[in-house]
């Protein structure tokens, strides 16, 4: 089903809608709201959050997902049923895979990364898996030793000859592209960054989305990488496996946790 207020795709390119959703200014009914929405499971994971900015983070991201992903099923937010993966990845519970109109297959990723969210979902039936990173532009702390860690040799080397921020930020390309393409596969992060190895242009990312090569090593492919700048100070990536070689459409949408909030449908 097309999201409501977009023109349908054609049958033969497989839409992503991917929503960035601004969490700067979000006040508590808002927040209250979000957090009924919450499972018991969800209630309690909450509970074990001591920090203030920790609490209204997982708020903040699972509120919206449930009340994002109630546009797509037809379902109430709070009664979404999630199962996950053995590194955590969510999917929707197979119970829900009745609200999907047929011959469509719903699939989705987030991620949250200081005062934005993003949140990548498609119903085509071509594809069978996403995974997108956002990070907002920064220093990052122990540079070198980072690179040590997440990076092959050639792409550290491209990293450290450079001064800062222009190393910071093209470390942030690396890292984003690299943590779609594992969760994509449904890995952790930690396990497998350097057997992944990208091929970054020349030129910093924009607005438009753009194709990153990838090759790995010993790890399965995560399928096509694509990377972006969907606002100031902030990098994107979305890495997808789709069926064959069928054309992917994205559509970027931008909106606020307050819109995503009081726009969900309920039964």
């Amino acid at each position: 089903m097309p999201e409501p207020g977009q023109k349908p795709t054609s049958s033969n390119v497989a839409a992503i809608n991917l929503w960035l959703i601004a969490t700067d200014t979000v006040d508590s009914p808002i927040l209250e709201r979000l957090q009924n929405a919450l499972s018991v499971d969800e209630q309690a994971q909450l509970q074990q959050r001591r920090l203030p900015a920790a609490r209204r983070s997982f708020i903040l991201s699972r509120g919206c997902l449930r009340h994002l992903l109630s546009r797509y099923t037809e379902q109430a937010p709070g009664r979404l049923r999630f199962t996950y993966g053995p590194r955590g990845k969510p999917e929707l519970d197979s119970s829900h895979h009745a609200s999907v109109p047929t011959g469509q297959r719903l699939t989705f990723n987030l991620s949250h990364s200081g005062t934005r969210l993003l949140i990548g979902v498609s119903v085509a039936p071509a594809v069978r898996a996403i995974g997108v990173d956002l990070e907002e532009l920064r220093c990052v702390k122990q540079l070198s030793g980072m690179c040590r860690r997440c990076l092959t040799p050639a792409e550290a080397e491209t990293v450290l000859a450079l001064s800062s921020p222009q190393a910071d930020h093209r470390f942030l390309r690396y890292w984003t592209g690299k943590e779609a393409c594992l969760k994509a596969l449904g890995l952790g992060i930690i396990d497998s960054m350097q057997a992944l190895e990208l091929t970054l242009a020349p030129t910093e990312p924009a607005s438009e989305l753009a194709a990153t090569a990838v090759a790995t090593d010993g790890l399965q492919h995560p399928g096509r990488l694509y990377q972006w700048q969907p606002a100031a100070s902030y990098l994107a990536a979305i890495a997808v496996q789709a069926d064959g070689d069928q054309p992917l459409a994205f559509q970027p949408r931008q909106t606020t946790a307050a819109a995503i909030a009081v726009g969900s449908l309920s039964r």
